[in-house]
């Protein structure tokens, strides 16, 4: 420590120490960062030249001893010299934060205009804002007024149509449009190139065979086949179920169970996911695809009052036709599944009395054709809802009847053992197709007739397959696959191959082997 007038001075720098250590070997005085750097390079005391180490070394506990003023601080010039160097110092920082606060004035007057124009902006998307609103609200209102008005102007129209007996006048005008387009078409139209020969149908025998429905209540009544890409067969059976197979898979894709009774006829729509029943307990079924997966009925149809044997679509794949056992055939809306008119044939001259057995539309779609429990066939004109020629020459009841794709030609089924071809330009009966082994005072009912695409060929479904060529009506081929009666029949494309449903349970595939 210091007393008096002594100061501790460092031995090796002669200033006062800011941290002073005593050697306990010399006694001799230090600073302390100074020895401790002199001992790690030397390892010896600077004055004895005596070994030492940093343990040796020991904290002085002292007043702390002012620095002396520099020699510019201690005289007059060198405090004007030092106080010039202060106020440059200052004047140069003072002008650095002139120009940052230029700097900051800049970007917060940026800043300030961003945000008015902003804000402007702001003002005049919620006034555009407002004024679309105004004008949604007032297009609504006026949509919906319009809708109100066409919903009326149709409902007018659908009273006038009723009060005529006739359908609505748009529905007729699409129908027609549509008629226009296809029969320019079919002046246009040429068989395909892959057409199956008569010699490949005769190389027909069976390629596969399945048994989708319950076997409690065993019989498979009607078949449909995708016609547009004929991967899928659709079937109806006696267990009031219907049924999708895929072809390529050999699957079942789907069980459409529902109705009551047998299912009499289904179908494909061929261009959305949507199914058609028909059934015994008097209903129709149209089933939609829902996005999970499974179909589930959209509309059911409880309009009839007995059982219904006829589903028909029209070429505009847009309207529904169902005939039943009741004398009566509707016209259904599919979209919104209304009924647009109701034909009670049982009234008239030419009334039906044993019901409708079957209907199918022309190709066209302006023609519709109906088969009934009188064995009589009758074809009505659309537009006006009338039946335009009667068919006379069965002696049982019809049970199908078919359009050729010539738009000529229609071919009907029934229970005398015969299949019938009429001229639809000349209203006669051309050919009669007989089955020789029917026996006539119980004849073999022939339960099922189609063309197929081209109208090259005609297929019929009784005991047994057979297939006839439309050019020649020579018979082409015999299918006996099947061990009980054969309830229907349906082509594959260009009469590659032929599917067949009967009452043993089993729907057949046959293609040329």
């Amino acid at each position: 420590s210091a007393t008096g007038g002594w100061k501790m001075l460092c031995c090796i720098t002669g200033t006062a120490p800011e941290e002073p250590v005593v050697s306990k070997r010399t006694g001799h005085l230090f600073e302390r960062r100074v020895i401790e750097k002199y001992i790690q390079q030397h390892g010896k005391c600077p004055v004895t030249d005596q070994e030492l180490k940093v343990d040796d070394l020991l904290p002085v506990e002292s007043s702390r001893v002012p620095r002396p003023r520099p020699a510019s601080a201690s005289s007059i010039p060198g405090l004007l010299s030092l106080f010039q160097n202060e106020w440059d110092a200052l004047m140069i920082e003072t002008y650095t934060m002139k120009q940052h606060l230029d700097t900051v004035r800049q970007e917060l007057s940026h800043a300030l205009y961003q945000h008015d124009a902003a804000c402007r902006v702001i003002a005049r998307l919620i006034k555009e804002r407002d004024s679309a609103r105004a004008q949604l609200a007032q297009f609504t209102a006026r949509l919906e007024q319009d809708k109100q008005e066409a919903r009326q102007e149709a409902d007018q129209e659908m009273r006038e149509a009723e009060e005529e007996g006739k359908l609505p006048k748009a529905v007729v005008q699409k129908m027609q449009e549509m008629s226009a387009q296809l029969t320019n078409r079919r002046k246009k139209r040429q068989i395909s190139d892959q057409l199956a020969s008569p010699e490949d149908l005769d190389r027909f025998d069976q390629l596969v065979t399945f048994t989708p429905h319950s076997t409690a209540e065993p019989g498979v009544l009607c078949l449909h086949i995708h016609p547009k890409t004929f991967d899928t067969i659709m079937t109806g059976g006696n267990d009031g179920t219907a049924i999708l197979y895929d072809r390529a898979s050999g699957q079942i894709s789907a069980k459409l169970p529902g109705h009551t009774k047998a299912v009499r006829r289904v179908m494909i729509h061929p261009t959305a996911e949507v199914l058609f029943t028909a059934s015994d307990d008097s209903t129709v079924r149209i089933w939609k695809k829902t996005e999970t997966g499974p179909y589930k009925t959209e509309y059911m149809f409880r309009d009839h009052s007995a059982g219904v044997r006829g589903i028909t679509l029209n070429a505009t794949y847009d309207y529904l036709v169902t005939a039943s056992a009741d004398n009566t055939w509707n016209f259904y809306d599919i979209a919104t599944g209304g009924c647009l008119s109701t034909v009670n044939a049982a009234e008239g001259d030419s009334a039906v009395k044993a019901g409708f057995t079957c209907a199918q539309f022309h190709p066209d779609g302006l023609i519709l054709g109906t088969g009934t429990g009188d064995s009589t066939v009758c074809v009505w004109d659309l537009k006006t809802l009338s039946n335009v020629a009667t068919f006379e020459g069965h002696t049982g009841a019809v049970t199908s009847l078919s359009f050729s794709e010539n738009g000529f030609y229609l071919a009907t089924s029934s229970t005398d053992g015969t299949v019938k071809m009429w001229d639809l330009r000349k209203l006669v009966n051309f050919r009669t197709l007989t089955f020789e082994d029917s026996n006539p005072a119980n004849p073999t009912h022939v339960n099922s007739v189609c063309f197929d695409v081209s109208g090259s060929y005609v297929a019929l479904a009784a005991d047994n397959v057979k297939i006839y060529s439309v050019k020649t009506w020579n018979e082409l081929k015999v299918l006996y696959n099947h061990t009980g009666s054969v309830t229907d029949v349906g082509w594959g494309p260009d009469a590659k191959w032929l599917c067949s449903t009967s009452l043993d349970r089993h729907v057949k595939i046959y293609a040329a082997k």
